[in-house]
Protein backbone atom coordinates (compact mmCIF):
# COMPACT_ATOMS: atom_id res chain seq x y z
CA UNK A 1 0.00 0.00 0.00
CA UNK A 2 1.83 3.46 -0.88
CA UNK A 3 2.01 6.30 1.59
CA UNK A 4 0.57 9.58 1.77
CA UNK A 5 4.37 10.87 0.66
CA UNK A 6 4.57 8.37 -2.45
CA UNK A 7 1.17 8.98 -3.78
CA UNK A 8 1.50 12.67 -3.43
CA UNK A 9 5.12 11.86 -5.65
CA UNK A 10 3.81 10.22 -7.89
CA UNK A 11 1.01 13.12 -8.81
CA UNK A 12 4.52 15.24 -8.56
CA UNK A 13 2.09 17.59 -6.02
CA UNK A 14 4.86 17.29 -3.28
CA UNK A 15 5.75 20.78 -3.44
CA UNK A 16 1.88 22.14 -2.96
CA UNK A 17 1.34 19.87 -0.15
CA UNK A 18 4.48 21.45 1.40
CA UNK A 19 3.91 22.91 4.72
CA UNK A 20 6.81 25.15 5.55
CA UNK A 21 6.63 27.61 8.59
CA UNK A 22 5.57 31.04 8.37
CA UNK A 23 7.92 33.52 7.24
CA UNK A 24 8.88 36.63 9.62
CA UNK A 25 7.62 39.33 7.24
CA UNK A 26 4.07 37.92 7.09
CA UNK A 27 1.95 38.88 10.16
CA UNK A 28 -1.05 36.70 11.26
CA UNK A 29 -4.78 37.51 9.97
CA UNK A 30 -6.61 39.78 11.93
CA UNK A 31 -9.32 38.09 13.86
CA UNK A 32 -12.77 39.54 12.77
CA UNK A 33 -11.18 39.06 8.47
CA UNK A 34 -13.78 36.72 8.64
CA UNK A 35 -16.52 39.34 9.85
CA UNK A 36 -14.95 41.97 7.88
CA UNK A 37 -15.63 39.84 4.62
CA UNK A 38 -19.13 38.86 5.11
CA UNK A 39 -20.34 42.32 6.26
CA UNK A 40 -18.45 43.82 3.00
CA UNK A 41 -19.84 41.13 0.75
CA UNK A 42 -23.67 41.66 2.72
CA UNK A 43 -23.15 44.76 2.34
CA UNK A 44 -22.76 45.19 -1.64
CA UNK A 45 -25.51 42.94 -2.39
CA UNK A 46 -27.67 44.51 -0.84
CA UNK A 47 -26.93 47.97 -1.58
CA UNK A 48 -25.46 47.97 -5.35
CA UNK A 49 -28.08 48.57 -8.03
CA UNK A 50 -28.76 44.82 -9.73
CA UNK A 51 -31.29 45.62 -12.74
CA UNK A 52 -31.14 45.04 -16.84
CA UNK A 53 -28.63 47.08 -18.56
CA UNK A 54 -27.68 47.33 -22.41
CA UNK A 55 -24.31 46.92 -23.71
CA UNK A 56 -23.28 46.95 -27.02
CA UNK A 57 -27.07 46.84 -28.66
CA UNK A 58 -27.24 43.67 -26.52
CA UNK A 59 -29.57 43.56 -22.77
CA UNK A 60 -28.34 41.65 -20.05
CA UNK A 61 -30.33 41.04 -16.75
CA UNK A 62 -29.62 41.10 -12.69
CA UNK A 63 -26.63 43.52 -13.47
CA UNK A 64 -24.37 45.78 -11.67
CA UNK A 65 -21.98 48.86 -13.25
CA UNK A 66 -18.11 48.14 -11.79
CA UNK A 67 -17.90 51.75 -11.38
CA UNK A 68 -20.69 51.34 -9.58
CA UNK A 69 -19.16 48.09 -7.10
CA UNK A 70 -16.40 50.20 -6.40
CA UNK A 71 -18.25 53.18 -4.75
CA UNK A 72 -20.42 51.22 -2.85
CA UNK A 73 -17.63 49.32 -1.07
CA UNK A 74 -15.71 52.47 -0.97
CA UNK A 75 -18.18 54.64 0.84
CA UNK A 76 -18.75 51.30 3.28
CA UNK A 77 -15.11 50.60 4.10
CA UNK A 78 -14.59 54.37 4.83
CA UNK A 79 -17.60 54.13 7.30
CA UNK A 80 -16.75 50.31 8.43
CA UNK A 81 -15.55 49.27 11.68
CA UNK A 82 -12.05 48.43 11.77
CA UNK A 83 -10.95 50.71 9.19
CA UNK A 84 -10.67 53.95 10.71
CA UNK A 85 -7.71 56.57 10.24
CA UNK A 86 -8.15 54.69 6.55
CA UNK A 87 -8.13 56.48 3.31
CA UNK A 88 -9.49 54.65 0.96
CA UNK A 89 -7.90 54.63 -2.70
CA UNK A 90 -10.54 53.13 -6.21
CA UNK A 91 -6.86 51.04 -6.75
CA UNK A 92 -7.47 49.46 -3.31
CA UNK A 93 -10.99 48.74 -3.97
CA UNK A 94 -10.16 47.75 -7.18
CA UNK A 95 -8.22 45.18 -5.88
CA UNK A 96 -10.66 43.71 -3.58
CA UNK A 97 -13.13 43.56 -6.17
CA UNK A 98 -10.65 41.65 -7.91
CA UNK A 99 -10.28 39.19 -5.30
CA UNK A 100 -14.51 38.65 -4.91
CA UNK A 101 -14.08 38.24 -8.74
CA UNK A 102 -11.80 35.17 -8.80
CA UNK A 103 -13.48 33.77 -5.80
CA UNK A 104 -16.62 33.29 -7.52
CA UNK A 105 -19.02 35.92 -5.16
CA UNK A 106 -20.04 37.82 -8.58
CA UNK A 107 -18.96 36.88 -12.55
CA UNK A 108 -18.23 38.70 -15.03
CA UNK A 109 -20.88 39.59 -17.84
CA UNK A 110 -19.56 37.78 -21.14
CA UNK A 111 -19.92 40.26 -24.28
CA UNK A 112 -20.17 39.24 -27.78
CA UNK A 113 -16.61 40.03 -29.52
CA UNK A 114 -16.61 39.05 -33.18
CA UNK A 115 -19.24 36.62 -32.54
CA UNK A 116 -17.46 34.68 -29.61
CA UNK A 117 -18.26 34.75 -25.55
CA UNK A 118 -15.36 36.79 -23.95
CA UNK A 119 -15.02 37.05 -20.73
CA UNK A 120 -12.95 39.82 -18.76
CA UNK A 121 -10.60 37.89 -16.06
CA UNK A 122 -9.31 40.97 -14.30
CA UNK A 123 -12.17 43.66 -12.80
CA UNK A 124 -12.80 46.91 -14.23
CA UNK A 125 -13.56 49.94 -12.57
CA UNK A 126 -15.62 50.83 -15.57
CA UNK A 127 -19.50 52.34 -16.36
CA UNK A 128 -19.44 49.59 -19.21
CA UNK A 129 -18.52 46.43 -17.04
CA UNK A 130 -20.98 44.38 -16.27
CA UNK A 131 -21.08 42.24 -13.45
CA UNK A 132 -23.62 39.51 -12.35
CA UNK A 133 -24.07 37.69 -8.60
CA UNK A 134 -23.43 34.19 -8.31
CA UNK A 135 -25.42 32.54 -5.45
CA UNK A 136 -23.01 30.33 -3.68
CA UNK A 137 -21.44 30.23 -0.59
CA UNK A 138 -19.24 32.74 0.68
CA UNK A 139 -15.63 31.86 -0.09
CA UNK A 140 -13.65 31.37 3.09
CA UNK A 141 -10.81 34.05 3.94
CA UNK A 142 -7.99 32.01 2.82
CA UNK A 143 -9.59 32.08 -0.63
CA UNK A 144 -10.03 36.03 -0.44
CA UNK A 145 -6.73 36.77 0.67
CA UNK A 146 -4.31 36.14 -1.49
CA UNK A 147 -1.52 38.34 -3.23
CA UNK A 148 -1.87 42.00 -2.55
CA UNK A 149 -4.75 41.24 0.30
CA UNK A 150 -2.57 38.28 1.50
CA UNK A 151 -1.95 39.99 5.00
CA UNK A 152 -5.49 40.92 5.62
CA UNK A 153 -7.93 43.24 4.58
CA UNK A 154 -7.58 45.01 7.36
CA UNK A 155 -3.99 45.55 7.04
CA UNK A 156 -4.45 45.98 3.39
CA UNK A 157 -6.21 49.64 3.88
CA UNK A 158 -3.96 51.07 7.51
CA UNK A 159 -0.52 49.99 6.68
CA UNK A 160 2.13 52.67 4.96
CA UNK A 161 3.16 52.30 1.35
CA UNK A 162 6.27 51.21 2.61
CA UNK A 163 4.90 48.41 4.16
CA UNK A 164 2.74 47.25 1.56
CA UNK A 165 5.98 46.94 -0.42
CA UNK A 166 7.72 44.85 1.55
CA UNK A 167 4.56 42.95 1.95
CA UNK A 168 4.60 42.58 -1.80
CA UNK A 169 8.20 41.19 -2.59
CA UNK A 170 7.68 39.13 0.38
CA UNK A 171 5.22 36.58 -0.05
CA UNK A 172 4.41 33.30 1.97
CA UNK A 173 6.55 30.35 1.95
CA UNK A 174 3.55 28.17 2.27
CA UNK A 175 1.84 29.55 -1.01
CA UNK A 176 3.64 28.15 -3.98
CA UNK A 177 1.08 28.56 -6.47
CA UNK A 178 -0.29 32.16 -6.92
CA UNK A 179 -2.81 33.51 -8.91
CA UNK A 180 -2.97 35.90 -11.56
CA UNK A 181 -1.58 38.88 -9.69
CA UNK A 182 -3.86 42.24 -9.66
CA UNK A 183 -2.77 45.22 -11.17
CA UNK A 184 -1.75 47.22 -8.31
CA UNK A 185 -0.54 51.11 -8.38
CA UNK A 186 0.17 53.23 -5.69
CA UNK A 187 -1.47 56.80 -5.51
CA UNK A 188 -0.01 59.92 -4.32
CA UNK A 189 0.26 60.63 -0.65
CA UNK A 190 -2.74 62.67 -0.90
CA UNK A 191 -4.54 59.69 -1.86
CA UNK A 192 -2.71 57.52 0.65
CA UNK A 193 -1.83 58.84 3.74
CA UNK A 194 0.75 56.70 5.37
CA UNK A 195 -0.05 55.27 8.65
CA UNK A 196 2.19 54.30 11.81
CA UNK A 197 3.46 50.77 12.05
CA UNK A 198 1.99 50.71 15.23
CA UNK A 199 -1.28 51.90 14.17
CA UNK A 200 -1.20 49.30 11.28
CA UNK A 201 -0.64 45.95 13.54
CA UNK A 202 -2.55 47.48 15.88
CA UNK A 203 -5.86 45.64 16.74
CA UNK A 204 -9.02 47.40 18.64
CA UNK A 205 -9.27 45.68 21.71
CA UNK A 206 -13.29 46.35 21.62
CA UNK A 207 -13.48 44.81 18.58
CA UNK A 208 -12.66 41.87 20.01
CA UNK A 209 -15.18 38.45 21.44
CA UNK A 210 -14.81 35.67 23.29
CA UNK A 211 -17.71 34.70 22.88
CA UNK A 212 -19.96 33.18 20.70
CA UNK A 213 -21.98 35.79 19.05
CA UNK A 214 -24.30 36.19 16.13
CA UNK A 215 -23.04 37.43 12.76
CA UNK A 216 -23.65 41.26 11.80
CA UNK A 217 -23.50 42.59 8.46
CA UNK A 218 -22.80 45.73 7.27
CA UNK A 219 -26.22 46.92 7.87
CA UNK A 220 -26.62 46.08 11.10
CA UNK A 221 -28.95 43.30 10.67
CA UNK A 222 -27.98 40.18 11.79
CA UNK A 223 -27.37 37.53 9.60
CA UNK A 224 -30.07 35.28 10.85
CA UNK A 225 -32.71 38.24 10.18
CA UNK A 226 -31.23 38.64 6.24
CA UNK A 227 -31.99 35.15 6.00
CA UNK A 228 -35.44 35.46 7.16
CA UNK A 229 -35.55 38.74 4.88
CA UNK A 230 -34.72 36.55 1.82
CA UNK A 231 -36.89 33.63 2.58
CA UNK A 232 -39.89 35.16 2.71
CA UNK A 233 -39.62 37.60 -0.56
CA UNK A 234 -38.59 34.16 -2.17
CA UNK A 235 -41.55 32.43 -0.60
CA UNK A 236 -43.89 35.50 -1.52
CA UNK A 237 -42.21 35.37 -5.33
CA UNK A 238 -42.79 31.90 -5.91
CA UNK A 239 -46.91 32.34 -4.15
CA UNK A 240 -47.51 35.40 -6.91
CA UNK A 241 -45.61 33.44 -9.91
CA UNK A 242 -47.44 29.10 -9.29
CA UNK A 243 -50.55 28.45 -7.34
CA UNK A 244 -49.73 26.17 -4.45
CA UNK A 245 -52.24 24.36 -2.50
CA UNK A 246 -50.95 24.63 0.47
CA UNK A 247 -47.62 25.81 1.95
CA UNK A 248 -46.38 23.01 4.56
CA UNK A 249 -44.17 21.36 2.50
CA UNK A 250 -42.49 24.69 1.21
CA UNK A 251 -42.22 26.25 4.77
CA UNK A 252 -40.19 22.91 5.98
CA UNK A 253 -37.55 22.86 3.43
CA UNK A 254 -35.37 25.17 5.90
CA UNK A 255 -35.87 22.67 8.02
CA UNK A 256 -34.82 19.30 6.61
CA UNK A 257 -31.89 17.73 7.15
CA UNK A 258 -28.97 18.23 4.30
CA UNK A 259 -25.71 17.22 3.68
CA UNK A 260 -23.18 19.37 5.62
CA UNK A 261 -21.25 21.78 3.65
CA UNK A 262 -17.90 21.97 2.42
CA UNK A 263 -16.47 24.32 4.81
CA UNK A 264 -18.23 22.88 7.99
CA UNK A 265 -16.77 19.20 7.46
CA UNK A 266 -13.91 18.46 9.56
CA UNK A 267 -11.69 17.29 6.84
CA UNK A 268 -11.74 20.82 5.74
CA UNK A 269 -10.47 21.68 8.84
CA UNK A 270 -6.80 20.99 9.72
CA UNK A 271 -7.13 22.58 13.27
CA UNK A 272 -9.74 19.85 14.44
CA UNK A 273 -7.91 16.98 12.13
CA UNK A 274 -5.19 15.73 10.25
CA UNK A 275 -4.99 12.22 10.03
CA UNK A 276 -3.88 10.57 6.59
CA UNK A 277 -7.94 11.20 5.36
CA UNK A 278 -7.25 15.04 5.76
CA UNK A 279 -4.05 14.34 3.86
CA UNK A 280 -5.66 12.24 1.03
CA UNK A 281 -8.09 15.06 0.71
CA UNK A 282 -5.34 17.55 0.01
CA UNK A 283 -3.42 15.12 -2.57
CA UNK A 284 -6.70 15.55 -4.92
CA UNK A 285 -7.52 19.43 -3.58
CA UNK A 286 -3.44 19.92 -4.97
CA UNK A 287 -4.16 17.66 -8.24
CA UNK A 288 -7.56 19.55 -9.09
CA UNK A 289 -6.07 22.69 -9.08
CA UNK A 290 -3.02 21.96 -11.46
CA UNK A 291 -6.06 20.41 -14.57
CA UNK A 292 -7.54 22.22 -16.69
CA UNK A 293 -9.80 20.19 -17.97
CA UNK A 294 -13.75 20.80 -16.92
CA UNK A 295 -14.82 17.43 -16.86
CA UNK A 296 -11.98 16.57 -14.61
CA UNK A 297 -12.64 19.57 -12.40
CA UNK A 298 -16.26 18.89 -12.09
CA UNK A 299 -16.21 15.39 -10.85
CA UNK A 300 -13.28 16.35 -8.04
CA UNK A 301 -15.11 19.75 -6.84
CA UNK A 302 -18.15 16.85 -6.15
CA UNK A 303 -15.80 14.79 -3.91
CA UNK A 304 -15.91 17.42 -0.69
CA UNK A 305 -19.34 15.87 -0.39
CA UNK A 306 -18.45 12.39 -0.05
CA UNK A 307 -17.26 10.50 3.14
CA UNK A 308 -13.86 9.55 4.02
CA UNK A 309 -13.30 5.95 2.14
CA UNK A 310 -14.27 6.57 -0.93
CA UNK A 311 -11.70 9.62 -0.83
CA UNK A 312 -9.39 7.63 0.31
CA UNK A 313 -9.84 4.55 -2.58
CA UNK A 314 -9.64 6.82 -4.83
CA UNK A 315 -6.73 8.78 -3.65
CA UNK A 316 -5.22 5.41 -3.68
CA UNK A 317 -5.62 4.46 -7.32
CA UNK A 318 -5.26 7.79 -9.21
CA UNK A 319 -1.50 7.12 -9.47
CA UNK A 320 -2.36 4.50 -11.76
CA UNK A 321 -2.99 6.62 -14.05
CA UNK A 322 0.31 8.55 -14.59
CA UNK A 323 2.98 6.62 -16.56
CA UNK A 324 5.64 5.75 -13.96
CA UNK A 325 8.71 7.35 -15.23
CA UNK A 326 11.83 6.51 -13.44
CA UNK A 327 13.61 10.16 -14.74
CA UNK A 328 10.25 11.49 -12.80
CA UNK A 329 10.80 10.40 -9.58
CA UNK A 330 14.62 11.57 -9.67
CA UNK A 331 14.91 14.37 -6.79
CA UNK A 332 15.19 17.63 -8.69
CA UNK A 333 18.49 19.68 -8.67
CA UNK A 334 19.53 21.83 -5.70
CA UNK A 335 19.47 25.35 -6.45
CA UNK A 336 15.94 25.81 -7.86
CA UNK A 337 13.75 28.44 -7.27
CA UNK A 338 9.96 28.01 -6.11
CA UNK A 339 8.69 29.24 -9.17
CA UNK A 340 10.79 26.86 -11.41
CA UNK A 341 9.83 23.98 -9.44
CA UNK A 342 6.38 24.47 -9.81
CA UNK A 343 6.60 24.77 -13.45
CA UNK A 344 8.38 21.50 -13.66
CA UNK A 345 5.28 20.14 -11.16
CA UNK A 346 2.68 21.53 -13.96
CA UNK A 347 4.94 19.75 -16.97
CA UNK A 348 4.99 16.65 -14.81
CA UNK A 349 1.34 17.00 -14.00
CA UNK A 350 -0.16 17.05 -17.16
CA UNK A 351 -2.13 13.72 -18.36
CA UNK A 352 -1.63 11.65 -21.26
CA UNK A 353 -4.91 11.69 -23.31
CA UNK A 354 -5.01 7.31 -21.96
CA UNK A 355 -4.20 8.44 -18.28
CA UNK A 356 -6.96 11.48 -18.65
CA UNK A 357 -9.51 8.61 -19.85
CA UNK A 358 -8.55 6.20 -17.16
CA UNK A 359 -8.70 8.88 -14.45
CA UNK A 360 -11.79 9.99 -15.44
CA UNK A 361 -14.17 6.70 -15.35
CA UNK A 362 -12.01 6.00 -12.20
CA UNK A 363 -13.86 9.49 -10.90
CA UNK A 364 -17.15 8.51 -12.62
CA UNK A 365 -16.93 5.00 -10.81
CA UNK A 366 -17.03 6.62 -7.66
CA UNK A 367 -19.70 9.31 -7.48
CA UNK A 368 -21.94 6.87 -9.32
CA UNK A 369 -21.18 4.18 -6.53
CA UNK A 370 -22.28 7.14 -3.77
CA UNK A 371 -24.96 8.93 -5.21
CA UNK A 372 -26.57 5.49 -6.39
CA UNK A 373 -27.77 4.49 -3.50
CA UNK A 374 -31.41 3.33 -2.82
CA UNK A 375 -31.91 4.48 0.78
CA UNK A 376 -30.30 8.12 -0.01
CA UNK A 377 -32.42 11.02 0.07
CA UNK A 378 -32.45 13.15 -3.07
CA UNK A 379 -31.03 16.56 -3.23
CA UNK A 380 -34.33 18.23 -4.34
CA UNK A 381 -36.77 17.54 -1.12
CA UNK A 382 -39.91 15.31 -1.27
CA UNK A 383 -42.12 17.47 0.43
CA UNK A 384 -41.94 20.09 -2.12
CA UNK A 385 -43.89 18.17 -4.81
CA UNK A 386 -46.26 20.61 -5.45
CA UNK A 387 -43.61 23.13 -6.28
CA UNK A 388 -42.03 20.79 -9.08
CA UNK A 389 -45.64 19.78 -10.40
CA UNK A 390 -46.48 23.45 -11.02
CA UNK A 391 -42.95 23.96 -12.78
CA UNK A 392 -44.00 20.84 -14.87
CA UNK A 393 -47.41 21.93 -15.77
CA UNK A 394 -45.64 25.18 -16.77
CA UNK A 395 -43.10 23.42 -19.35
CA UNK A 396 -46.04 21.83 -20.55
CA UNK A 397 -47.38 24.59 -21.84
CA UNK A 398 -44.28 25.82 -22.72
CA UNK A 399 -43.77 28.78 -20.44
CA UNK A 400 -39.83 28.44 -20.04
CA UNK A 401 -39.54 32.05 -18.84
CA UNK A 402 -41.88 31.33 -15.74
CA UNK A 403 -40.67 28.07 -15.21
CA UNK A 404 -36.89 28.35 -15.07
CA UNK A 405 -37.77 31.91 -12.42
CA UNK A 406 -40.24 29.37 -10.45
CA UNK A 407 -37.12 27.43 -9.98
CA UNK A 408 -34.71 29.62 -9.39
CA UNK A 409 -37.19 30.51 -6.80
CA UNK A 410 -37.27 27.11 -5.30
CA UNK A 411 -33.80 26.45 -5.42
CA UNK A 412 -33.31 29.54 -3.46
CA UNK A 413 -35.12 27.89 -0.90
CA UNK A 414 -32.92 25.17 -0.31
CA UNK A 415 -30.74 24.85 2.68
CA UNK A 416 -27.06 26.73 1.64
CA UNK A 417 -25.43 23.08 1.84
CA UNK A 418 -28.04 21.24 -0.46
CA UNK A 419 -27.99 24.15 -2.65
CA UNK A 420 -23.89 24.18 -3.54
CA UNK A 421 -23.98 19.65 -3.58
CA UNK A 422 -26.59 20.18 -6.13
CA UNK A 423 -25.25 23.02 -8.49
CA UNK A 424 -21.59 20.58 -8.35
CA UNK A 425 -23.28 17.54 -9.16
CA UNK A 426 -25.93 19.09 -12.07
CA UNK A 427 -22.19 21.19 -13.68
CA UNK A 428 -20.80 17.40 -13.46
CA UNK A 429 -23.49 15.41 -14.65
CA UNK A 430 -24.43 17.91 -17.52
CA UNK A 431 -20.82 17.57 -19.35
CA UNK A 432 -21.00 13.78 -18.21
CA UNK A 433 -23.90 13.40 -20.22
CA UNK A 434 -22.27 14.68 -23.02
CA UNK A 435 -22.64 12.53 -26.26
CA UNK A 436 -18.69 13.60 -27.57
CA UNK A 437 -17.03 13.35 -24.20
CA UNK A 438 -15.67 10.29 -23.03
CA UNK A 439 -18.05 7.13 -23.13
CA UNK A 440 -19.01 6.49 -19.59
CA UNK A 441 -20.59 2.78 -20.28
CA UNK A 442 -19.46 0.69 -22.71
CA UNK A 443 -23.07 -0.48 -23.88
CA UNK A 444 -25.65 2.24 -23.71
CA UNK A 445 -25.20 6.47 -24.94
CA UNK A 446 -24.00 8.53 -22.26
CA UNK A 447 -27.06 10.78 -21.30
CA UNK A 448 -29.05 7.31 -20.75
CA UNK A 449 -26.02 6.19 -18.36
CA UNK A 450 -25.48 9.32 -16.33
CA UNK A 451 -29.70 9.52 -16.00
CA UNK A 452 -29.65 6.07 -14.80
CA UNK A 453 -26.93 6.97 -11.76
CA UNK A 454 -27.96 10.79 -10.84
CA UNK A 455 -31.39 10.92 -11.69
CA UNK A 456 -32.46 8.95 -8.18
CA UNK A 457 -30.35 11.42 -5.94
CA UNK A 458 -31.51 14.68 -7.52
CA UNK A 459 -35.00 14.26 -7.56
CA UNK A 460 -36.94 10.80 -6.63
CA UNK A 461 -40.82 11.29 -5.31
CA UNK A 462 -43.87 8.96 -4.80
CA UNK A 463 -45.98 11.74 -5.92
CA UNK A 464 -44.45 12.89 -9.18
CA UNK A 465 -44.68 10.17 -12.27
CA UNK A 466 -41.92 9.56 -14.05
CA UNK A 467 -42.16 11.44 -16.70
CA UNK A 468 -42.91 14.42 -14.49
CA UNK A 469 -39.00 13.64 -12.82
CA UNK A 470 -37.54 13.37 -16.46
CA UNK A 471 -39.13 16.77 -17.48
CA UNK A 472 -37.14 18.45 -14.76
CA UNK A 473 -34.46 16.83 -14.45
CA UNK A 474 -33.96 17.63 -18.58
CA UNK A 475 -34.75 21.10 -18.19
CA UNK A 476 -32.40 21.29 -15.28
CA UNK A 477 -28.92 19.80 -16.95
CA UNK A 478 -30.34 22.20 -20.14
CA UNK A 479 -30.25 25.50 -18.09
CA UNK A 480 -27.58 24.73 -15.48
CA UNK A 481 -25.87 27.95 -15.90
CA UNK A 482 -29.25 29.92 -15.03
CA UNK A 483 -31.27 28.17 -12.29
CA UNK A 484 -28.56 29.10 -9.43
CA UNK A 485 -28.84 32.80 -10.33
CA UNK A 486 -31.04 35.34 -8.34
CA UNK A 487 -33.72 36.54 -9.94
CA UNK A 488 -33.22 41.04 -10.28
CA UNK A 489 -36.85 41.52 -8.99
CA UNK A 490 -35.97 39.24 -6.08
CA UNK A 491 -32.78 41.06 -5.67
CA UNK A 492 -34.59 44.43 -5.55
CA UNK A 493 -36.91 43.68 -3.39
CA UNK A 494 -34.91 42.10 -0.75
CA UNK A 495 -32.85 44.99 -1.10
CA UNK A 496 -35.19 47.75 -0.32
CA UNK A 497 -36.68 45.55 2.79
CA UNK A 498 -33.08 45.37 4.21
CA UNK A 499 -32.66 49.34 3.99
CA UNK A 500 -36.25 49.95 5.36
CA UNK A 501 -34.97 48.05 8.56
CA UNK A 502 -32.16 49.59 8.89
CA UNK A 503 -33.66 53.31 8.35
CA UNK A 504 -36.41 51.73 10.86
CA UNK A 505 -39.05 52.57 8.56
CA UNK A 506 -42.40 50.53 7.76
CA UNK A 507 -41.61 47.86 4.68
CA UNK A 508 -43.60 48.82 1.59
CA UNK A 509 -45.94 45.72 1.71
CA UNK A 510 -47.91 46.76 -1.08
CA UNK A 511 -49.06 44.12 -3.83
CA UNK A 512 -46.81 41.45 -2.19
CA UNK A 513 -49.03 40.64 0.95
CA UNK A 514 -51.54 37.40 1.12
CA UNK A 515 -53.37 38.26 4.51
CA UNK A 516 -53.55 40.68 6.88
CA UNK A 517 -54.82 40.11 10.63
CA UNK A 518 -57.96 40.85 11.59
CA UNK A 519 -59.85 40.42 15.26
CA UNK A 520 -62.10 37.30 16.21
CA UNK A 521 -65.71 38.63 15.45
CA UNK A 522 -64.12 40.09 12.08
CA UNK A 523 -63.39 36.48 11.33
CA UNK A 524 -66.29 35.17 12.49
CA UNK A 525 -68.46 37.41 10.70
CA UNK A 526 -66.11 36.39 7.33
CA UNK A 527 -66.78 32.87 7.78
CA UNK A 528 -70.47 32.89 8.72
CA UNK A 529 -71.01 35.18 5.31
CA UNK A 530 -68.87 32.75 3.33
CA UNK A 531 -69.94 29.43 4.20
CA UNK A 532 -73.91 31.02 3.84
CA UNK A 533 -72.73 31.89 0.49
CA UNK A 534 -71.46 28.89 -0.75
CA UNK A 535 -74.89 27.34 0.84
CA UNK A 536 -76.51 29.38 -1.03
CA UNK A 537 -74.97 28.69 -4.17
CA UNK A 538 -75.42 24.70 -3.52
CA UNK A 539 -79.27 24.83 -2.86
CA UNK A 540 -79.58 26.83 -6.22
CA UNK A 541 -77.83 23.68 -7.95
CA UNK A 542 -79.85 21.39 -6.49
CA UNK A 543 -83.20 23.46 -7.63
CA UNK A 544 -82.19 24.54 -11.20
CA UNK A 545 -80.74 20.91 -12.30
CA UNK A 546 -82.41 19.47 -15.08
CA UNK A 547 -80.51 16.03 -14.96
CA UNK A 548 -81.66 14.51 -11.98
CA UNK A 549 -85.20 12.99 -11.29
CA UNK A 550 -88.21 14.80 -9.01
CA UNK A 551 -87.93 12.03 -6.37
CA UNK A 552 -84.63 12.17 -6.45
CA UNK A 553 -84.52 16.28 -5.81
CA UNK A 554 -87.64 16.23 -3.53
CA UNK A 555 -84.91 14.19 -1.02
CA UNK A 556 -81.79 16.34 -1.78
CA UNK A 557 -84.34 18.93 -0.79
CA UNK A 558 -85.26 17.45 2.39
CA UNK A 559 -81.90 16.92 3.59
CA UNK A 560 -81.02 20.24 3.07
CA UNK A 561 -84.09 21.46 4.88
CA UNK A 562 -82.83 19.31 8.18
CA UNK A 563 -79.63 20.49 8.20
CA UNK A 564 -79.73 24.61 7.32
CA UNK A 565 -83.58 25.77 7.46
CA UNK A 566 -82.43 29.18 7.48
CA UNK A 567 -80.75 29.46 4.34
CA UNK A 568 -83.61 26.80 2.88
CA UNK A 569 -86.53 29.47 4.14
CA UNK A 570 -84.60 32.66 2.33
CA UNK A 571 -83.82 30.67 -0.42
CA UNK A 572 -87.73 30.17 -1.23
CA UNK A 573 -89.17 32.53 0.72
CA UNK A 574 -93.43 31.52 1.41
CA UNK A 575 -93.57 28.78 -1.09
CA UNK A 576 -90.55 26.56 0.80
CA UNK A 577 -93.46 24.10 2.23
CA UNK A 578 -94.99 23.24 -0.64
CA UNK A 579 -91.53 22.79 -2.16
CA UNK A 580 -90.90 20.07 0.36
Amino acid sequence: MASIKERAAALNLAEKLCVRNQAPCVASKPVQSCTMWSSLISHLKSTVTVKRRRVLLKSHSDCFLGSEGVDVLAEYIVKAKGFEGAVVSRDKVVCVCQALLECGVFEAVGTKVLGKDKKQDAFHDSNSALYRFVDTSTPSVDELEKGVLVNGIQKFFTCAPSDRQEEQTCPPASLVEMSTPVLFTHTSSQLDAPATSSQSLELPMNSLSLSPCRVQTATGLPQSLVDEVWQEQTLLSLLNLVELPVLEGVLQCRQSPSSPSPANLAHNNPDLIYSSNHLDRQILKAFRDSQEDEWLCAALDCLDFLPDQPVVELSRELPHCFPQDNESCDPEPAGLSVQERGDNSAEHTHLSPSGLAQCKLLLYGTLVKHYSITNRLPLLPQHMTDVYTAITELLVNVKLDKALEALQLCLKLLPHSCRDELRRLLIFVSLAADPHGIKVDKEIENRLAVKRSFSRAILHSKALSKEKEDLILVFMLSNVKEIFKIPGALHKVVSDKLACLVQEKQPDVTGSTFCQQVDRNTLQSSTKTTTNQALWVLLNNIHLDTKISAKEKKRLLRQFHLSHPEIFNQYFGDSAFSVL
